[in-house]
Protein backbone atom coordinates (compact mmCIF):
# COMPACT_ATOMS: atom_id res chain seq x y z
CA UNK A 1 0.00 0.00 0.00
CA UNK A 2 1.59 3.39 -0.45
CA UNK A 3 -0.86 5.78 1.60
CA UNK A 4 -2.44 5.24 4.93
CA UNK A 5 -4.51 7.58 6.15
CA UNK A 6 -5.79 8.39 9.70
CA UNK A 7 -9.25 10.63 10.13
CA UNK A 8 -10.14 11.18 13.56
CA UNK A 9 -13.90 11.40 12.64
CA UNK A 10 -15.50 10.75 8.75
CA UNK A 11 -15.20 13.83 6.59
CA UNK A 12 -12.02 15.37 8.91
CA UNK A 13 -9.31 14.22 6.19
CA UNK A 14 -11.50 15.04 3.39
CA UNK A 15 -11.58 18.26 4.05
CA UNK A 16 -7.92 18.68 5.29
CA UNK A 17 -6.37 16.20 2.81
CA UNK A 18 -9.07 15.38 0.73
CA UNK A 19 -6.99 17.50 -2.74
CA UNK A 20 -4.12 15.06 -2.15
CA UNK A 21 -5.84 11.92 -1.58
CA UNK A 22 -7.84 12.78 -5.45
CA UNK A 23 -4.37 13.61 -7.28
CA UNK A 24 -2.63 10.49 -5.37
CA UNK A 25 -5.00 8.16 -6.67
CA UNK A 26 -4.88 10.00 -9.86
CA UNK A 27 -1.31 9.11 -9.82
CA UNK A 28 -1.95 5.54 -9.58
CA UNK A 29 -1.70 5.17 -6.25
CA UNK A 30 -3.26 3.14 -3.72
CA UNK A 31 -4.72 4.88 -0.76
CA UNK A 32 -6.57 3.92 1.90
CA UNK A 33 -8.57 5.33 4.97
CA UNK A 34 -8.61 4.68 8.91
CA UNK A 35 -11.42 6.36 10.83
CA UNK A 36 -10.73 6.47 14.22
CA UNK A 37 -13.98 6.94 15.36
CA UNK A 38 -17.28 7.27 13.19
CA UNK A 39 -18.31 10.80 14.58
CA UNK A 40 -21.09 9.76 16.56
CA UNK A 41 -21.01 12.62 19.40
CA UNK A 42 -21.36 14.57 16.88
CA UNK A 43 -23.78 17.81 17.07
CA UNK A 44 -25.25 17.37 14.34
CA UNK A 45 -26.83 14.76 11.81
CA UNK A 46 -27.44 10.64 13.39
CA UNK A 47 -25.03 7.99 12.86
CA UNK A 48 -27.03 6.09 10.37
CA UNK A 49 -27.21 9.94 7.96
CA UNK A 50 -23.24 9.93 8.64
CA UNK A 51 -23.03 6.43 7.59
CA UNK A 52 -24.66 7.09 3.99
CA UNK A 53 -22.46 10.24 3.98
CA UNK A 54 -19.54 8.70 4.18
CA UNK A 55 -20.01 5.84 1.98
CA UNK A 56 -21.17 8.55 -0.69
CA UNK A 57 -18.01 10.44 0.25
CA UNK A 58 -15.99 7.30 0.13
CA UNK A 59 -17.09 6.41 -3.47
CA UNK A 60 -16.78 9.69 -4.78
CA UNK A 61 -12.69 9.71 -3.51
CA UNK A 62 -12.37 6.39 -5.28
CA UNK A 63 -10.47 4.94 -2.31
CA UNK A 64 -9.53 1.28 -2.07
CA UNK A 65 -10.37 0.70 1.25
CA UNK A 66 -11.93 2.21 4.45
CA UNK A 67 -11.38 1.09 7.68
CA UNK A 68 -13.43 1.76 10.88
CA UNK A 69 -11.27 1.55 14.21
CA UNK A 70 -14.48 2.28 16.29
CA UNK A 71 -12.54 4.24 18.74
CA UNK A 72 -15.38 6.16 20.68
CA UNK A 73 -15.70 9.98 19.69
CA UNK A 74 -14.69 12.33 21.55
CA UNK A 75 -12.21 9.94 23.71
CA UNK A 76 -9.37 8.84 21.30
CA UNK A 77 -6.24 7.48 22.05
CA UNK A 78 -7.89 7.64 25.79
CA UNK A 79 -7.36 3.89 26.18
CA UNK A 80 -3.49 1.87 25.79
CA UNK A 81 -5.77 -0.81 23.78
CA UNK A 82 -6.09 2.52 21.17
CA UNK A 83 -2.57 2.22 20.33
CA UNK A 84 -2.56 -1.60 19.19
CA UNK A 85 -5.52 -1.35 16.97
CA UNK A 86 -3.48 1.66 15.33
CA UNK A 87 -0.02 -0.63 15.48
CA UNK A 88 -2.27 -3.62 14.00
CA UNK A 89 -3.44 -1.84 11.52
CA UNK A 90 -0.39 -0.41 10.47
CA UNK A 91 1.18 -3.86 10.20
CA UNK A 92 -2.22 -5.09 8.17
CA UNK A 93 -2.18 -2.22 5.51
CA UNK A 94 1.90 -1.63 5.05
CA UNK A 95 1.81 1.79 4.03
CA UNK A 96 4.88 3.48 2.70
CA UNK A 97 3.35 6.97 3.64
CA UNK A 98 1.38 7.87 6.66
CA UNK A 99 -0.94 10.48 6.77
CA UNK A 100 -2.33 12.36 10.21
CA UNK A 101 -3.62 15.26 11.85
CA UNK A 102 -1.29 18.07 12.95
CA UNK A 103 -0.38 17.31 16.87
CA UNK A 104 -1.78 20.64 17.63
CA UNK A 105 -5.44 21.36 17.02
CA UNK A 106 -8.58 23.19 18.42
CA UNK A 107 -9.89 19.64 18.78
CA UNK A 108 -8.82 17.59 21.10
CA UNK A 109 -9.40 14.38 19.33
CA UNK A 110 -7.78 15.59 16.22
CA UNK A 111 -4.44 16.27 18.26
CA UNK A 112 -5.01 13.08 20.13
CA UNK A 113 -5.33 11.01 17.13
CA UNK A 114 -1.90 12.88 16.10
CA UNK A 115 0.25 11.84 18.65
CA UNK A 116 -1.69 8.23 18.33
CA UNK A 117 -0.56 7.53 14.77
CA UNK A 118 3.32 9.05 15.74
CA UNK A 119 3.44 6.18 18.64
CA UNK A 120 2.09 3.68 16.86
CA UNK A 121 4.24 3.93 13.26
CA UNK A 122 7.29 3.47 15.75
CA UNK A 123 5.95 0.84 17.71
CA UNK A 124 4.89 -0.87 15.00
CA UNK A 125 8.31 -1.52 14.00
CA UNK A 126 8.77 -3.28 17.55
CA UNK A 127 9.00 -6.69 17.40
CA UNK A 128 7.96 -6.78 20.98
CA UNK A 129 4.97 -4.78 20.59
CA UNK A 130 1.89 -6.78 19.85
CA UNK A 131 1.38 -9.45 17.32
CA UNK A 132 2.14 -9.80 13.76
CA UNK A 133 4.77 -9.17 11.40
CA UNK A 134 6.84 -5.69 12.54
CA UNK A 135 6.85 -2.50 10.24
CA UNK A 136 7.49 0.81 10.18
CA UNK A 137 5.96 3.42 7.56
CA UNK A 138 9.27 5.44 5.26
CA UNK A 139 7.57 8.61 6.72
CA UNK A 140 4.66 10.61 8.65
CA UNK A 141 3.29 13.39 7.25
CA UNK A 142 0.83 15.57 8.89
CA UNK A 143 -2.65 17.73 7.68
CA UNK A 144 -3.80 20.91 8.66
CA UNK A 145 -6.71 20.45 10.22
CA UNK A 146 -7.86 23.66 12.03
CA UNK A 147 -4.84 25.31 13.72
CA UNK A 148 -2.28 26.65 11.34
CA UNK A 149 1.24 26.38 11.19
CA UNK A 150 4.45 26.29 8.96
CA UNK A 151 4.14 23.90 6.30
CA UNK A 152 6.98 21.41 5.29
CA UNK A 153 5.58 21.47 1.84
CA UNK A 154 2.31 22.13 -0.49
CA UNK A 155 0.72 19.76 -2.69
CA UNK A 156 -0.90 21.89 -5.73
CA UNK A 157 -4.08 20.30 -5.44
CA UNK A 158 -5.85 22.82 -8.45
CA UNK A 159 -6.58 19.71 -10.74
CA UNK A 160 -8.95 18.11 -8.44
CA UNK A 161 -10.20 20.90 -6.34
CA UNK A 162 -13.39 20.72 -7.63
CA UNK A 163 -13.97 17.57 -7.28
CA UNK A 164 -12.46 18.09 -3.16
CA UNK A 165 -15.62 20.54 -3.19
CA UNK A 166 -17.77 17.27 -4.22
CA UNK A 167 -16.63 15.22 -1.68
CA UNK A 168 -16.74 17.28 1.03
CA UNK A 169 -20.34 18.30 -0.01
CA UNK A 170 -21.52 14.44 0.64
CA UNK A 171 -21.62 15.32 4.17
CA UNK A 172 -24.96 17.25 3.90
CA UNK A 173 -25.68 17.33 7.71
CA UNK A 174 -22.09 18.78 8.95
CA UNK A 175 -21.27 20.79 6.10
CA UNK A 176 -22.94 24.08 4.27
CA UNK A 177 -26.03 23.26 5.96
CA UNK A 178 -28.74 26.43 7.47
CA UNK A 179 -31.45 23.66 8.96
CA UNK A 180 -32.85 25.39 11.46
CA UNK A 181 -33.89 22.58 13.09
CA UNK A 182 -30.04 21.12 13.54
CA UNK A 183 -27.79 22.66 16.43
CA UNK A 184 -25.13 25.06 14.28
CA UNK A 185 -21.81 24.52 14.38
CA UNK A 186 -18.48 26.61 12.72
CA UNK A 187 -18.23 24.39 9.90
CA UNK A 188 -21.85 24.05 8.86
CA UNK A 189 -21.81 27.61 8.26
CA UNK A 190 -21.75 28.55 4.45
CA UNK A 191 -18.93 30.77 5.37
CA UNK A 192 -16.79 28.08 6.31
CA UNK A 193 -16.55 27.11 2.68
CA UNK A 194 -15.05 30.47 1.86
CA UNK A 195 -12.75 30.04 4.57
CA UNK A 196 -11.45 26.88 3.42
CA UNK A 197 -11.13 27.79 -0.02
CA UNK A 198 -9.64 31.26 1.09
CA UNK A 199 -6.72 29.44 3.22
CA UNK A 200 -6.60 26.92 0.26
CA UNK A 201 -5.86 29.86 -2.09
CA UNK A 202 -3.30 31.09 0.71
CA UNK A 203 -1.17 28.06 0.69
CA UNK A 204 -1.38 27.24 -3.30
CA UNK A 205 -0.09 30.76 -3.69
CA UNK A 206 2.79 30.27 -1.69
CA UNK A 207 4.07 27.83 -4.56
CA UNK A 208 2.44 29.42 -7.33
CA UNK A 209 -0.93 27.67 -8.20
CA UNK A 210 -4.36 28.24 -7.51
CA UNK A 211 -4.64 25.89 -4.41
CA UNK A 212 -2.72 24.06 -2.36
CA UNK A 213 -2.71 21.90 1.00
CA UNK A 214 -0.38 22.13 3.68
CA UNK A 215 1.56 19.13 5.07
CA UNK A 216 4.37 19.25 8.35
CA UNK A 217 6.80 16.70 8.20
CA UNK A 218 8.82 16.06 11.68
CA UNK A 219 11.77 15.48 9.91
CA UNK A 220 13.53 16.23 6.73
CA UNK A 221 12.96 15.03 3.41
CA UNK A 222 14.88 13.15 1.44
CA UNK A 223 15.50 14.49 -2.28
CA UNK A 224 17.97 12.98 -5.20
CA UNK A 225 17.97 16.51 -6.74
CA UNK A 226 17.30 20.66 -6.27
CA UNK A 227 13.81 21.38 -5.82
CA UNK A 228 12.28 22.85 -8.55
CA UNK A 229 14.41 20.99 -11.23
CA UNK A 230 12.67 18.98 -13.62
CA UNK A 231 14.89 16.31 -16.06
CA UNK A 232 13.85 16.51 -19.71
CA UNK A 233 14.90 14.17 -22.27
CA UNK A 234 16.05 16.35 -25.70
CA UNK A 235 13.99 15.61 -28.91
CA UNK A 236 17.02 14.80 -30.48
CA UNK A 237 17.51 11.22 -27.92
CA UNK A 238 20.46 13.31 -26.61
CA UNK A 239 21.48 12.88 -22.44
CA UNK A 240 18.82 14.34 -20.51
CA UNK A 241 18.48 18.13 -19.92
CA UNK A 242 17.32 19.77 -16.87
CA UNK A 243 15.17 22.59 -16.82
CA UNK A 244 14.53 24.97 -13.80
CA UNK A 245 10.82 26.32 -13.48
Amino acid sequence: MDILVFSPHPDDCEIACGGTILLSIKQGMEVVVADMSEGECSSRGTPEERKIEKDKATGLLGIQERFSLCMPDTQIGSLPPHRSVVIDLIRKVRPRIVLAPYREDRHPDHEAAGRLTREACFYAGVASMGDGEPFRPDRVYYYMSHSPFAPSFVIDITSVWEQKLAVISSYRTQFFNEDPEMKPTAISNPEFLRYHEARSVYYGAMIGVSYGEPFFSAGPISLHTLPGIERQRSPDGRPPAYKCF
